[in-house]
């Protein structure tokens, strides 16, 4: 919650102890310091939300497809538990970076739609840069309005208009984003799991 509603800088341990309501030592018998409680919850969200991801993708070939869905799923995960997707949206740690574990199966698919001749955004660096941005952006206003009635447009607008950019034609590019927000984020399908 504290990293939901304030930057990292902004929380100082003595806020953590107090919120869980623990002692400062037993703060330091988990964690070397608040960076490390940083990585913990980030590693934590994200795995649950990559776990997600692949349970969508699974068995989908088409890189363009594999990636919307991703997009979505991220999406939904704000509707399902904005202050979660909250703490995704205050910390960004390096996912920027191509050789970012995080970044594989999107550097991959951008990757793959390049040789196929489906994207023809200029480099992979550009394709995953682009989908990143966009998708961080989304899930920025989704966490402000967490509904599935708000946020399926907004995820089908902004899916077409990233499929375009990678260079879909732009029928195809609304006809997939359409399809896939209506299956991930207003219905809820492979939504991410979160620990409690």
């Amino acid at each position: 919650r504290l990293f939901c509603e304030r930057p990292v800088d902004a929380v100082a341990i003595d806020d953590i102890v107090q919120a869980a309501d623990v002692a400062k030592g037993s703060f330091y018998n988990h964690f070397a310091d608040k960076d490390a409680l940083v990585r913990a919850i980030t590693v934590e969200i994200r795995a649950g939300v990559e776990r997600s991801v692949g349970a969508a993708n699974a068995g989908v070939e088409d890189p363009a497809l594999r990636i919307v869905r991703a997009v979505c799923v991220y999406l939904r995960y704000a509707v399902d538990d904005p202050e979660r997707a909250g703490v995704l949206v205050r910390i960004h740690g390096g996912h920027t970076s191509l050789e970012a574990p995080l970044n594989r199966g999107l550097v991959a698919d951008v990757t793959a739609g390049l040789s196929q001749g489906r994207f023809t955004i200029a480099t992979v660096e550009a394709g995953v840069l682009l989908v990143l941005g966009i998708s961080q952006i989304t899930l920025v206003r989704v966490v402000r309005e967490p509904s599935a009635s708000a946020a399926t447009p907004l995820s089908q607008q902004m899916c077409a208009l990233l499929l375009k950019g990678l260079g879909l034609p732009a029928t195809e590019a609304e006809a997939l984003a359409a399809r896939t927000a209506d299956e991930i984020v207003r219905s809820g399908a492979f939504a991410a799991t979160s620990a409690a």
